[in-house]
């Protein structure tokens, strides 16, 4: 895997802004409300709407499975691939916006692209 410059690469957290208000679900990445799922103090853990209602569910599972850990990794990749090509810029403020969007897409198809590949091997 491809390691990026700077902090280490953790999906969906913070999930709350300087001002203490919900940014991010910490289970899907999508809009956060202000209801959290952590009991422990610090990170509030915030989720979405659709998050919310699966809670129960969502509780008995803490981590990302094998299949999304695979894709998380090819993501990664990918996106240390862009920066590379893009001569170690890691700043999005000197990207114009195409390239903001080509390293979005590349961080997306090199995720769906390691899901793919790691559905491969699935035993289902």
């Amino acid at each position: 895997m491809t390691k990026l410059p700077g902090k280490a690469a953790v999906p969906f957290t913070p999930t709350v802004d300087a001002i203490g208000d919900p940014t991010t679900c910490f289970c899907c990445g999508m809009r956060a409300v202000a209801i959290g799922a952590n009991h422990k103090p610090g990170d509030p853990q915030y989720l979405c709407k659709r998050c919310i209602v699966a809670i129960d569910d969502y509780k008995k599972i803490r981590r990302l499975d094998d299949y999304e850990l695979a894709a998380l990794d090819a993501g990664v990749d990918a996106v240390g691939e862009f920066i590379e090509s893009k001569g170690n810029l890691t700043d999005l403020a000197h990207y114009d916006e195409l390239d903001q969007r080509l390293l979005v897409k590349a961080a997306w198809e090199g995720c769906a692209r390691g899901l793919r590949e790691a559905l491969k091997s699935a035993p289902f």
